[in-house]
């Protein structure tokens, strides 16, 4: 019977919680889904994120704001959303007790430049005292146009679900991360509890962010 992978995470690691997912006892620090934005051709649906269980006191919330694109009717732009998107980023800034708010939005190409617009008007929407972190999908690390000059605190590529090109990005990952772009190799990085890489490489991240598909339900 397979046996998941033992999870050994740096102290600064950071869980990102999903539906009503446990709090896993290492994180001290988590990353919550606060809203939810479906975008869908030109109709834009939010919904509230669901509050993870037994949050002990002390834990700091990177309120994260999730924006999904409908795979069959993906929006020609994303700048009919930006108003929602941008209330919700306020209103994630107001809840986060970290000081840090995140946006995940796993843009098209067809999006890029609407997308590198709309992370500028978040950063100008956010007080002053709080840090902007961004997720990106792997691929990005290797098109600099995605990252170049982009108004953040910190990217954060998501090292895991990389479709095809995952064994050829996981090399890269692993063996030659000069080839990453130079916000993708020290600062922060997602991985996944079901797709683990050696500490050689997870050290190498002041923040690493963890995702566990079983909402770690499990240890």
């Amino acid at each position: 019977m397979f046996a998941p992978p033992v999870l050994e995470v740096p102290p600064t690691a950071i869980a990102w919680l999903w539906r009503d997912a446990p709090v896993p006892a290492w994180s001290q620090t988590v990353a919550v889904v606060d809203r939810h934005i479906w975008l869908a051709g030109d109709k834009v649906l939010v919904r509230p994120g669901a509050q993870p269980r037994r949050l002990p006191v002390r834990t700091a919330v990177v309120p994260v704001v999730h924006v999904e694109i409908d795979p069959i009717r993906p929006p020609r732009t994303l700048q009919h959303a930006q108003a929602v998107v941008l209330a919700a980023m306020r209103s994630a800034a107001r809840a986060s007790t970290s000081g840090w708010v995140q946006l995940d939005l796993e843009a098209r190409p067809s999006h890029r430049a609407d997308y590198r617009m709309l992370v500028q008007q978040v950063r100008t929407a956010l007080p002053a005292g709080i840090k902007l972190s961004v997720t990106a999908l792997a691929w990005w690390c290797r098109s600099p146009n995605w990252l170049d000059d982009l108004p953040v605190d910190e990217v954060v590529p998501m090292f895991f679900r990389m479709g095809r090109d995952n064994v050829a990005l996981r090399g890269i990952v692993a063996d030659q991360p000069q080839l990453l772009h130079p916000a993708c190799r020290a600062t922060a990085a997602g991985f996944s509890r079901q797709e683990p890489y050696t500490q050689d490489v997870t050290r190498r991240y002041r923040r690493t962010y963890w995702f566990d598909e079983k909402g770690w339900q499990q240890k």
